[in-house]
């Protein structure tokens, strides 16, 4: 009885595969691309700032599939600490986005922080629903121009009311994660 169980069980697993292994088309794919901003800030004076442009088309998983992306919006941001001196470092870390008119997506401000809170767990950048609208209109207006022939963000990273030592540095970066919907075709 238990053999013959097994073999009708057998059976019926290769008939359902039978039914999914057709060459179908499967339409479109979801798709998260990693965008990501690195930056150091340094000094001996009580603040430090950076700005660093770029465009998508300085990264290979966004080229690999330009031509094939039906949709992109926002799906998530973070802040990293990569390295850091002194130990006692304390500040205010300031980051916005902007696009290339200059106006800003959106913006994190963490005061009086350590930057060694966020080495090995990020600080998740939560933005309103206004900042991702404004994010996603933008990144499908992108969709329109996919050349990117000029500098189409900007990021803008900061420390103020620096205490704990000087000379500084901090080494960090942002994480952009956009949701991307690429056709198969």
């Amino acid at each position: 009885m238990k053999k013959a169980s097994k073999i009708i069980l057998i059976a019926a697993i290769l008939s359902s595969l039978s039914l999914f292994s057709g060459c179908e088309d499967l339409g479109n794919i979801p798709l998260n691309i990693p965008i990501k901003v690195e930056f150091t800030l340094s000094g001996s004076e009580t603040s430090a700032s950076e700005t660093v442009t770029f465009c998508l088309n300085q990264y290979q998983e966004w080229n690999d599939n330009k031509d094939k992306i039906q949709s992109v919006k926002f799906l998530s941001a973070a802040y990293w600490t990569l390295d850091y001196s002194p130990t006692a470092l304390k500040g205010t870390i300031n980051a916005s986005l902007k696009d290339q008119n200059g106006l800003t997506l959106f913006s994190i401000n963490l005061p009086n922080t350590s930057p060694g809170d966020y080495i090995s767990e990020g600080y998740k950048l939560e933005l309103t629903k206004d900042e991702i609208d404004a994010f996603n209109a933008y990144l499908n207006n992108l969709q329109e121009d996919p050349s990117c022939s000029t500098p189409t963000f900007t990021a803008e990273i900061s420390v103020t009311n620096v205490t704990g030592g000087t000379p500084y540095t901090i080494r960090g970066k942002v994480e952009l994660i956009l949701e991307t919907e690429v056709s198969t075709n």
